[in-house]
């Protein structure tokens, strides 16, 4: 009787090491957190909800955007957004506080290309349409770590 047992049960534990080792890994599995929500320009500055996000899509109502986030110590925001305009890419970051260690690191284009850093204020000639990325992080060659809310504002002009 004892041998019909393992008979029945040999076939159940296979079944079940089966299930067991086909169970995805989860473990080495990384999340990405994309914030996809739109940013009027025209509209007063939203909560920052989105603040604890990276990545922050913008959406350019006649050819302007007008976002509010939050800098934690080390953290870098990208903003990003699609343009048509060729034209002349003005944007400011500021700060809430005064002196708020916080600048326009760089700019990323369509073509992946990049330029930066810069301070608080740029002026770039965008040259082609697409989908452009601006990142924002504190300045760690100068100032204290900023942890705290700022406004990334940007216009396009047509040239």
């Amino acid at each position: 009787m004892k041998i019909t047992n393992y008979f029945f049960m040999l076939p159940l534990c296979l079944v079940v090491l089966t299930t067991a080792c086909n169970q995805p890994d989860n473990k080495n599995k990384k999340e990405t957190i994309t914030d996809t929500s739109k940013i009027s320009s025209t509209d007063s500055l939203r909560n920052v909800e989105q603040s604890n996000k990276d990545s922050i899509s913008l959406n350019l109502i006649d050819g302007s955007a007008q976002q509010e986030a939050l800098m934690a110590q080390g953290k870098r925001i990208v903003f990003s957004f699609e343009t048509k305009i060729l034209g002349k890419l003005s944007a400011t970051v500021k700060a809430a506080e005064p002196n708020g260690n916080v600048r326009i690191a760089q700019i990323f284009m369509p073509d992946n290309s990049a330029d930066g850093p810069f301070g608080q204020e740029m002026e770039y000639n965008l040259k082609e349409p697409g989908v452009y990325r601006i990142v924002v992080s504190e300045n760690q060659m100068a100032g204290n770590p900023y942890n705290g809310p700022f406004t990334l504002k940007i216009k396009i002009s047509r040239r």
